[in-house]
């Protein structure tokens, strides 16, 4: 039986381009939310313009302060996103750090452990205090994790392929079929 390897294929091209985009790209998303910024700042003139001219200008002033509400927070959600991510991001492995160190000292050949403990409270201070880089850095990991997931991805339609050309259809052709009385 022969297997549709089309959805592998097509993951597998769709997860490889986003993550080379979020890797070498970091403005994109950013731009993204400026373009819808831009869509709801031209519904908003339309409103307006009917509003004025139907006459209805109790229902725009409400409207076009409701948009530009809209848009501020649309401008400013990269850096809320950006600055959430690593501070919070930090937070958990500074937690875990701190877990690690505590579970060094309780045990008793708790050495690596305890080192690693204390690098990894290091870089859940860094990502605290450093939001921006540490969001930058989960961005571009996150890129090359979508990347080999796309990989992969094709991989598995490549042998989906080549297993398919070793099996038959799956269908019985009963052009020749006789049967005995």
């Amino acid at each position: 039986m022969k297997l549709n390897n089309g959805k592998f294929i097509a993951k597998g091209l769709l997860l490889t381009i986003i993550g080379i985009i979020l890797i070498f790209f970091p403005k994109i998303i950013t731009y993204t939310l400026y373009g819808i910024c831009i869509i709801i700042g031209l519904f908003c003139i339309v409103e307006i313009i009917q509003g004025i001219t139907s006459g209805d200008a109790g229902v725009v002033i409400p409207s076009v302060i409701g948009s530009a509400v809209l848009i501020a927070v649309v401008i400013f959600i990269p850096k809320i996103v950006t600055f959430g991510i690593g501070f919070i991001g930090g937070i958990v492995i500074a937690v875990f750090g701190i877990t690690e160190i505590v579970k060094a000292i309780n045990s008793e050949k708790g050495l690596i452990r305890g080192i690693i403990g204390a690098i990894t409270l290091i870089a859940g201070g860094i990502c605290v205090f450093n939001p921006f880089h540490a969001a930058s850095l989960a961005r571009i990991l996150i890129g090359a994790v979508m990347v080999l997931l796309g990989i992969f991805n094709l991989y598995v339609a490549r042998v989906m392929a080549s297993r398919n050309g070793n099996s038959s259809s799956g269908i019985i052709d009963i052009k020749d079929f006789t049967t005995k009385k």
